[in-house]
């Protein structure tokens, strides 16, 4: 039996010219975008090592593999004094700030099942 291929999901006009084919085991940046909840696709068990802010944009390294499917991951951002709504099961993967008139912090979180 064959496992699924993984999508190829370099968008060069977000990510600039590819840089590696590099299989198996890698870490790649990822684009976020910057809104209070969304969701988006990566490799079925990507470990998120990093998020950072970089010029205006949002964006996430992971260490994926590249022979396994994609899974969809959510993800939900908040700033200091925001609501964070307690049926919500989180885990931290960082800090981004953007910049609208002055500097705004959004505290990123993964959403987690409890199974």
């Amino acid at each position: 039996m064959t496992s699924p291929v993984q999508e190829d999901q370099w968008d060069e006009s977000v990510r600039g010219k590819k840089m590696s084919d590099a299989s198996g085991r890698v870490i790649f940046k990822y684009q976020m975008p910057v809104l209070e909840q969304f969701t988006m696709k990566l490799p079925a068990g990507a470990e998120i090592i990093r998020v950072a802010d970089e010029k205006g944009m949002f964006w996430l390294w992971a260490v994926v593999r590249t022979d396994v499917p994609d899974e969809d991951r959510t993800f939900w951002a908040f700033k200091c004094g925001g609501k964070i709504p307690d049926a919500l099961s989180l885990k931290y993967v960082g800090y981004c700030a953007v910049f609208v008139q002055q500097e705004l912090g959004l505290y990123l979180f993964e959403e987690i099942s409890n199974g």
